[in-house]
């Protein structure tokens, strides 16, 4: 039985092109977390994942061979010379600058005597170890030391102690808060400080063919023993010895330098030659029955406070597999998926479609068989000790939920599609399925399905300590199920946790959720201020492999698929062993709350970065490399990057590695601003550079003042022009009006006399009307009179011939007297103009009058005229018009018409009179009827028919309209469209 080993060693080599040289000479942390290392090649920063150099290729250097940094971690002033002693490379805020200066003298003078100054173990000088040496206490305080006497003196060098002390070995004094020890070779060890000299022994721990390594800057004595690596430590001038990691490897890796990160728990070995070995020790721990082979692990149970049972039988604690109960060897994956432990401590699995119950007072030899016709998928129970059994759906068998009640088997419910999953809150059962969640009210007996959830496939459901409900599921994600809503949360950058397996909660408030690719953290508090506000975000940090597991898939689908087990362990299965942790002792690596800009390119030229940037007006592009310190799992960091004012609020995730680049940008002062998650508060780090693009000439607000006075002046001249040249305009326009006056008032005198013409015309006009109707109407009046008288004699009526003469004569004077009437109302309607009649007449009667006129005529031509115009029907319309417009349109009618049918008839719609005549006689031309169609839009008269134009201008006159309708030998329909009320 074994475990895995409590530490991973990973090796950095120029071989692999990580790094530049393969001599780790110094290894310092500085106050801003960045790992820095000399080399025979430059000096070299490690950020967690990336190494980058300094050295002549991309920096002034001339030397690139360095040995130490000195300097103060807490002042962020670390400084190293190269091996020419001229060049100063100097540490800070996260960034190199490189000063041309002698280095300082190597020895301090003390009485005449030249005291070498120590630069730590190993030492990279070739120091004699019985030659005088000073060392430097981070208080200010000195060490004289030489063979016989040891000195402590302040910063001025003024004495404060002298102890005698005989030693024939320099490299057995170090350094440790502020107190000096000399550690020799059987353990034995003196400390000298200010409060004067005492002496001790590290117990237990071999010191032959031990090493010291003493990091004067970090503070930091180890000691190595073989392979074993101690860290040396000062509890108040006592020395105590703490076992760091036995690494196999350490006696032959040529170690010259070493550094322990306690906070990220990693420590950095330098080899003179193999380059750099980082060793981290992961707290969380896998185990499995044999390091040959993977081992795939399902559900388990917690067995006792340290300790879980597998589906299969296995009993494991943190540490191995200690004992085993000889369950029947699984087949089938669903016989791997469950597990359940009774108030009895009898364990119930499921093998070949039945339920066992291994019986506790039997030392779990004997068994209960509970057989059923399909294979058992979970296997739950409850808090009355009633287990319960759902079977899974086959091809012959719908899924079924059974309870299993002190021996008695009693179904419970059938499904259509399988239960994965069961717990219990209060007298609810929770059934997790592949097709949305089930609730068994334990009291009622009665199934209901939970709204909103048919559309997931639940993997597990989880309580947690405020009793709120969490649903994984298998690729969306997992909820929080409220109120009979599901609440969803946005998961990883990676969408890992869209197969999220199983949720356990520790008493911090902290959710544990395994995934197929890694196990993740997550604060409920974040989760539900996220519920609350949508606008919050989330920190998920997340494990791998290099945490401690063997893989990153963890498994679920099965129950339970986790444990918290009494001593504080919590246990997850995975595809290759078991995973334990305690949670109380997981230190997350968080990223920090540092965030620096480490390049700026310019155009392809590096330039130096500042918190203010001046580009050039016309770069090209412009690229940012940010530098974070973190030596997690990179996928826990998260860089994002905003610029202000280039129409974008979106903050823009960098790639991997760390950079942003921007084209050609306007003239102007811009914000960019870095941030990244810091950890579980959802805190933002934040880093802002200033960028300024300047302006050219023409682009600059001078520039712009300019041509606004420019303009103004512009404006003003123009319009002192304008001014100009409208008096000039109005002075030449006062003398055209003064002749257009004078031509006017000629025009006004001629139209007058014009007028005055008019008016006489009219008058004469009116003069011959009245003439026409006293000296042509009368006389015809009395002449049809006399005609009539005549005709109506007994003598004519007995002469035939006579009669008919005397009656053709009868009718052309009345004809004739009509004309006559009609055209003195014609010109009168003229003089009128466009009027409606004061009081309604009857259009009926309007229509007789003029077929009593051609009655004659008709009989003569053998026509019919029929009036249709319903009798009641009033009218406005002027009756003058509208007699000769009805006098024509009968009169063209019979003069068209032969042997046939005139009909007159009306409708009337939206105060508008449609007057109808229809005839059957020889109809009228297309060309014809276009031509009067024109005119009365264009009234040009032809030498066509005059009646019709009489009728067409009295329309145009009254605002009436015509319509035509007519054919060669079809007769002809004409309306007249009329205002008549």
């Amino acid at each position: 039985m074994a475990c895995q080993e409590n530490y991973t060693a990973r090796w950095y080599t120029a071989d692999n092109n990580e790094l530049q040289q393969n001599s780790i000479k110094a290894i310092v942390q500085g106050k801003h977390n960045f790992i820095w290392m000399t080399t025979e090649n430059g000096i070299v920063r490690y950020d967690g994942n990336n190494f980058l150099v300094f050295n002549s290729s991309n920096t002034s250097l001339e030397h690139t061979r360095f040995t130490d940094i000195f300097g103060s971690i807490e002042k962020d002033s670390l400084t190293s010379y190269n091996e020419s002693k001229k060049e100063l490379v100097f540490i800070r805020n996260a960034k190199v600058q490189i000063l041309k200066k002698n280095a300082p003298k190597s020895s301090l003078v003390r009485n005449g005597r030249h005291f070498f100054f120590h630069d730590g173990l190993p030492s990279n000088y070739s120091i004699n170890q019985h030659e005088p040496y000073y060392i430097r206490l981070s208080n200010g305080n000195i060490f004289f030391i030489d063979n016989q006497t040891i000195e402590l003196c302040d910063s001025k060098m003024k004495s404060i102690s002298k102890t005698p002390f005989k030693n024939d070995n320099i490299f057995n004094f170090f350094a440790l808060n502020n107190s000096l020890f000399y550690l020799e070779d059987n353990g034995n060890y003196h400390c000298f400080s200010e409060k004067g000299e005492s002496s001790g022994k590290l117990n237990a721990i071999p010191t032959r063919n031990r090493r010291l390594f003493w990091n004067i800057t970090t503070g930091q004595v180890f000691l190595s023993v073989k392979n074993k690596i101690y860290q040396l430590k000062n509890q108040n001038d006592q020395l105590t010895a703490q076992l760091i990691v036995e690494y196999k490897d350490f006696e032959t890796s040529n170690i010259i330098a070493a550094y322990f990160d306690q906070k990220n728990n990693k420590l950095y070995l330098g080899s003179g030659t193999n380059g750099l070995c980082i060793i981290s020790f992961p707290l969380f721990k896998t185990v499995k029955k044999s390091n040959e082979r993977a081992e795939v692990y399902y559900a388990a149970q917690a067995f006792s406070d340290s300790t879980v049972i597998t589906s299969e039988g296995l009993i494991i604690n943190n540490k191995r597999v200690i004992d085993s109960i000889p369950f029947p060897k699984s087949v089938l994956l669903d016989e791997r998926i469950n597990i359940a432990l009774d108030d009895e401590k009898n364990i119930w699995i499921s093998r070949a479609m039945k339920v066992l119950c291994y019986l506790k007072k039997s030392g779990y030899k004997k068994y209960i068989t509970y057989p059923f016709n399909q294979n058992p998928k979970t296997i739950f129970k409850d808090n009355s000790n009633t287990i319960w059994v759902s079977l899974g759906i086959d091809e012959f068998h719908k899924p079924k939920l059974y309870a299993i009640k002190k021996g008695v088997v009693t179904l419970k419910a059938v499904f259509k599609n399988n239960i994965n999953y069961i717990v219990q809150q209060n007298s609810i059962l929770y059934l997790a399925g592949d097709n949305g969640l089930f609730l068994y009210d334990l009291k009622t007996k009665k199934l209901h399905f939970a709204k909103n959830t048919e559309k997931i496939n639940i993997r597990s459901v989880f309580i947690d300590s405020k009793q709120k409900i969490w649903l994984t599921t298998y690729e969306k994600g997992f909820f929080l199920y409220e109120n009979q809503t599901l609440h969803s949360f946005p998961t990883d950058e990676e969408h890992y946790l869209n197969s999220a397996h199983c949720i356990i909660e520790d008493k911090n408030e902290f959710f544990w959720i395994s995934t197929n690719k890694g196990l993740f953290q997550v604060s409920r508090k974040a989760l539900l201020q996220h519920y609350k506000n949508k606008n919050t975000v989330i920190y998920y940090h997340q494990y791998n492999k290099a945490d401690g597991f063997l893989i990153n898939e963890f498994n679920g689908g099965c129950q339970p698929c986790g444990n918290f087990l009494k001593n504080n362990d919590i246990v997850f299965p995975s595809m290759n062993g078991i995973v334990f942790f305690n949670p109380y002792k997981i230190s997350p690596l968080l990223p920090g709350k540092d965030l620096f800009i480490d390049r700026v390119v310019l155009d392809q030229k590096i330039i130096i970065p500042k918190d203010t940037i001046v580009l050039k007006n016309n770069f090209q592009r412009v690229s940012f490399l940010v530098s974070y310190p973190y030596y997690g799992n990179p996928k826990n960091v998260a860089i994002e990057a905003k610029m202000d004012k280039i129409g974008s609020d979106r903050w823009e995730r960098l790639k991997a590695d760390k950079s942003i680049s921007f084209t050609t940008l306007p003239p102007g002062t811009y914000t960019l601003t870095f941030r990244s998650l810091s950890g579980f508060n959802a805190n933002y780090a934040y880093k802002k550079v200033i960028l300024v693009v300047p302006a050219k000439f023409h682009q600059t607000i001078w520039f712009t003042i300019l041509c606004c006075f420019l303009f103004v002046g512009f404006v003003i001249s123009i319009w002192y022009i304008r001014l100009y040249y409208q008096k000039m305009k109005s002075l030449q326009l006062q003398i055209t009006i003064a002749k257009k006056t004078k031509k006017l008032a000629a025009t006004v005198q001629k139209l007058e006399i014009t007028e005055n013409n008019l008016k006489q015309e009219i008058k004469q006009h009116e003069m011959l009307v009245k003439s026409m109707s006293h000296d042509i109407k009368s006389p015809l009046k009395f002449l049809s009179s006399s005609v009539k008288h005549l005709f109506e004699n007994s003598t004519i009526q007995q002469d035939p011939k006579l009669k008919q003469q005397l009656g053709m004569l009868q009718t052309s004077t009345l004809q004739l007297y009509e004309y006559v009437e009609n055209l003195i109302k014609y010109s009168s309607i003229f003089i009128e103009g466009k009027k409606l009649e004061g009081e309604s007449y009857s259009l009926n009667k309007l229509i007789e009058e003029s077929i009593h006129i051609f009655e004659k005529i008709a009989e003569a031509e053998n026509n019919a005229i029929i009036n249709s115009v319903p009798k009641d029907l009033l009218v406005k319309t002027n009756k003058k018009a509208l007699s000769i417009i009805i006098h024509n349109l009968i009169d063209n009618a019979i003069k068209n018409t032969k042997n046939g049918r005139i009909e007159l008839l009306c409708t009337t719609q939206s105060n508008i009179l449609t007057l109808k005549i229809i005839d059957n006689g020889k109809g009228m031309s297309k060309e014809l009827i276009d031509y009067y169609h024109n005119f009365y839009k264009n009234p040009i008269s032809k030498n066509y028919h005059l009646g019709l134009h009489m009728i067409i201008e009295l329309l145009i006159l009254i605002e009436g309209n015509i319509n035509i309708k007519s054919g060669i030998d079809k007769g002809t329909t004409i309306e007249i469209m009329v205002e008549y009320n």
